[in-house]
């Protein structure tokens, strides 16, 4: 059976990397077999790796994939919007490239960008679910259920870190650059403003597949995100912007 084209759009998808040798390389197989005859194209981000998944991603010498080796900057969010920034496709979708989020969910939330302006992966609609240990899962229910209380009901997760937005979107909403995923509920509480519409898919998220994760060990760092989510969101409620 021929792949379809997942609807009319050429997809940017971005990875943001550091230390993912073990994992790109089956990452951006899976996002290419789930897109199958699609137009679109792969960027990787990387913060010059110790373990050079850059110098992995050059090497696979395909057309459709690109990656950017950032000498100097570091952080999560800032390889997002840089990313953004690369991207030609008139959609675009970023998730870690850790394997905890399945890469053949991409095509379920560009689906939805037929009849809305932004889809992001849910663990908590549907259909969703953590498969984390459950101290880990309660932390990040504890936060979004935070979010919901203070910024509204309008989105169910505020930490997804999993998202198909239409480029016209992000035109007009620019990805915060600073921290780690704290730009992604400041994204949503944006998009909620600016009256865009959001569909929420229900999926499955679970632990990377390889190598070392750079938060969920270490239940200080998880503290320390905690926080700065916290401060965000709070900011975000009684400022209306950072």
């Amino acid at each position: 059976m021929k792949k379809k084209k997942v609807g009319n759009f050429k997809v940017s998808v971005i990875f943001p990397s550091y230390n993912e040798s073990e994992n790109i390389v089956e990452a951006i197989g899976r996002v290419s077999k789930s897109l199958g005859r699609s137009l679109y194209e792969v960027i990787v981000v990387d913060d010059n790796s110790p373990d050079q998944t850059w110098k992995i991603v050059q090497n696979m010498q395909n057309p459709k994939y690109k990656v950017i080796r950032r000498m100097k900057e570091r952080g999560l969010a800032s390889a997002i919007a840089r990313g953004v920034e690369e991207a030609k496709g008139n959609v675009v979708v970023w998730l870690d490239c850790d394997l905890g989020i399945p890469p053949e969910e991409i095509p379920r939330l560009i689906e939805k960008l037929k009849d809305y302006d932004v889809a992001i992966g849910s663990r908590y609609v549907k259909g969703g679910r953590e498969t984390r240990p459950k101290w880990r899962a309660a932390l990040s229910y504890m936060t979004n259920l935070f979010a919901c209380w203070v910024l509204g009901f309008y989105v169910r997760d505020y930490t997804s870190g999993f998202a198909a937005v239409r480029k016209e979107v992000l035109d007009k909403i620019k990805l915060s650059k600073k921290g780690f995923g704290e730009y992604f509920v400041e994204f949503m509480y944006k998009c909620v403003k600016n009256n865009f519409s959001i569909a929420e898919v229900g999926y499955v998220y679970g632990s990377r597949k390889s190598g070392l994760s750079k938060s969920d060990g270490n239940l200080f760092i998880l503290l320390r995100y905690g926080f700065q989510y916290g401060w965000k969101i709070i900011k975000l409620r009684t400022i209306g912007h950072v």
